[in-house]
């Protein structure tokens, strides 16, 4: 039997899996939301402005991890869709080279 993890490693090069994206997004939106809960006390707006540019820029990022969790898991269960008719497709395309 072949193994689905190995293929999906070998095929997307090493890139992070779907859950390893969405761990960092995960990550990376709990670091957001202690600098939203920052700006709530904050007074200084020197501070306000830089904290409000920093969860601007995390939300862009995190939208990106999003994506790049999304397209990650297609790509694992396409693979693993193949990976589960490939030995049927394969016996089929013997059976029709004996058929010649």
């Amino acid at each position: 039997m072949i193994d689905s993890s190995t293929v999906i490693d070998d095929f997307t090069g090493g890139t992070p899996r779907a859950s390893e994206w969405k761990a960092m997004r995960q990550a990376l939106a709990d670091r957001q939301r202690g600098l939203r809960l920052q700006l709530e006390t904050e007074t200084d707006p020197a501070q306000i402005a830089a904290l409000e540019r920093q969860v601007a820029a995390m939300e862009k990022q995190i939208e990106t991890l999003q994506t790049e969790e999304v397209v990650a898991k297609f790509v694992e269960k396409s693979i693993e869709a193949a990976l589960a008719r490939a030995p049927g497709d394969l016996l089929a395309g013997e059976e029709d080279e004996d058929d010649e």
